[in-house]
């Protein structure tokens, strides 16, 4: 396991957590990682953008459009 991708999965699940809850940031991010064809732990910030979009659409209904893509900008931003 490489330290760096794990800890990308890791600090989207940061993300994710204050507006899920800790087993639902962890989950969304397996989740959307498994459609996507990849393990958490391989997760590059190549993949950030679809993982973005896939988020959003995934916590669109508990959160609002406002707040899933406001959400799905703050992952894209962890590449820069």
């Amino acid at each position: 396991m490489n330290n760096m991708t794990d800890s990308l999965a890791r600090r989207i699940e940061i993300v994710l957590t204050p507006l899920l809850g800790e087993l639902m940031a962890i989950t969304t991010v397996k989740l959307q990682c498994s459609k996507m064809g990849i393990k958490p732990e391989e997760l590059g910030y190549p993949d950030l953008p679809t993982l973005a979009k896939n988020i959003e659409r995934a916590v669109i209904i508990f959160l609002g459009s406002d707040k899933a893509k406001e959400l799905s900008q703050s992952i894209v931003r962890i590449n820069s």
